[in-house]
């Protein structure tokens, strides 16, 4: 099976702690400059949306911790409604 990669203007479902799922979108990302291997997330809840910066070895720890699953925008759409 092929290793979930960050990918920006990807959605993404994450486990929590508590069984718990949030979605996410990446929302832009540097590759090269001071802020190499930044992305900025914008998590979508059922009362609210925000933005923050994740490093890319957070991300891949998450997918090393089988937390991370890509999901569709429809899939996404139904964590707001």
């Amino acid at each position: 099976m092929l290793k979930t990669k960050i990918k920006v203007g990807s959605y993404y479902e994450l486990k929590l702690n508590n069984d718990r799922k949030i979605a996410f979108a990446v929302m832009y990302g540097f590759d090269s400059g001071k802020n190499k291997d930044i992305y900025a997330l914008m998590m979508y809840t059922s009362k609210k949306c925000f933005e923050f910066p994740i490093q890319k070895h957070l991300f891949d720890k998450w997918i090393d911790e089988g937390r991370i699953k890509e999901i569709t925008s429809d899939e996404a759409l139904a964590y707001v409604i």
